[in-house]
């Protein structure tokens, strides 16, 4: 029970700095959605030390652990669009095929760049 309460604690600190980030966001009417401007504060929270990694480990491992959760709301809404899916689907399907194929060939292209890099030093 001591460890699910120490894992609520850093979830609530984990929301305080996405809420600082959000707050930030639209103060300074930034083009950047407040999870990204909340995942470079908490990392530059960590960078200067001002917040340790022991007072958010523990939460963030909860949160990536339970991650598929928070993809039930887009499930959801893909069941509400079950038409658009019978008529476009195959043309969402080919698009995340081929986009998935360049990540991996830019991927594989990157590593064997700086794998020469290496052997030539």
């Amino acid at each position: 029970m001591k460890k699910f309460k120490i894992a609520f604690i850093q979830i609530l600190v984990i929301m305080a700095v996405w809420s600082c980030a959000y707050w930030l966001q639209k103060l300074l009417n930034l083009p950047v959605a407040s999870g990204v401007l909340s995942f470079f504060l908490l990392l530059f929270l960590l960078e200067m030390k001002w917040l340790k990694l022991a007072h958010v480990e523990r939460g963030a491992d909860l949160l990536l652990g339970e991650l598929l959760l928070f993809f039930i709301p887009p499930v959801v809404g893909i069941i509400q669009y079950q038409e658009l899916l019978i008529v476009s689907g195959w043309k969402i399907l080919l698009v995340i095929m081929i986009s998935t194929a360049l990540v991996m060939m830019v991927s594989v292209s990157a590593v064997r760049m700086f794998l020469v890099q290496d052997d030539m030093e």
